[in-house]
């Protein structure tokens, strides 16, 4: 409740200037820390969540194919317009509680459940792994209606992106690195935004970020920039797979007992 009031409050400081976005901010930073209140709970402290410092540094190695999303999303994000330093500040808080949030409820709690669920079956690893990111990828469907085609392929990719994140954090039960690539990622693509100050229209909002022009435009012809969304989401979707092919050999045969042995214990 203490959390809730401090959010709507601190939220309604800045409701005259951002309705929308540090509402955003404040709800994903209140779900996740309610997910890892109730977890603790209801646990009593066994189930482990990933919040640890041991094998960190392998994480973030293990979840090197994010790094082509961020350069992906970087060619259209990038602009020579001065950043606003709210719209940055935002920028970074949301990405990451939105990266907090997905990674505590798809990778810490769901995939931590079906590693505990499956334990026995041979094929527990495949099993955690695919149906967990399937339901990361369908996490990314609410556009469906809107832009049917983009969100087919945002779920694609996202699944892809979805297995190599849950083998990173299943060959290191530390979700840090998740947290921090995930968030990168998001940030890289919606990049634009710390070019727009702020305001209560969002409408006007919307058409001002629109009208951010990007680095690529002033050394591409008009023909060839028409082409940039979709060969951004084909060049999603083929690192998507790479991403997956990555996550496959993340969790090859030979560090089976490694994994077997870190999650032993819930």
């Amino acid at each position: 409740v203490t959390v809730l009031v401090i959010y709507k409050s601190f939220s309604l400081i800045f409701l005259e200037k951002t309705p929308y976005t540090w509402d955003d901010v404040f709800q994903h930073y209140t779900l996740a820390l309610l997910c890892i209140i109730l977890m603790r709970e209801s646990y009593k402290g066994q189930f482990h969540l990933g919040f640890r410092i041991e094998r960190f540094g392998l994480g973030l190695l293990l979840c090197w194919p994010a790094i082509p999303f961020m350069c992906l999303n970087l060619l259209t994000g990038l602009s020579d317009r001065p950043i606003v330093g709210e719209s940055l500040v935002l920028m970074l808080l949301s990405n990451f509680a939105i990266g907090l949030f997905e990674e505590v409820v798809v990778r810490a709690i769901l995939l931590g459940h079906m590693m505990h669920h499956y334990k026995g079956d041979r094929h527990r690893v495949l099993k955690s792994v695919l149906y967990s990111a399937l339901l990361f990828g369908i996490l990314h469907i609410g556009n469906a209606l809107a832009n049917p085609v983009n969100t087919a392929f945002q779920v694609v990719y996202a699944t892809g992106i979805g297995v190599m994140f849950a083998a990173a954090y299943i060959r290191t039960r530390n979700l840090w690195p998740c947290i921090i690539m995930h968030a990168l990622v998001d940030f890289c693509a919606n990049m634009g935004r710390i070019y727009v100050q702020l305001q209560p229209d969002v409408e006007a909002y919307q058409e001002e970020l629109m009208s951010v022009p990007s680095l690529i435009s002033y050394y591409l012809p008009y023909e060839v920039l028409t082409m940039i969304p979709g060969i951004v989401l084909v060049g999603a979707v083929i690192i998507s797979l790479l991403a997956a092919l990555a996550g496959a050999f993340i969790l090859r045969g030979s560090k089976r007992a490694e994994i077997d042995e870190l999650w032993r214990e819930m």
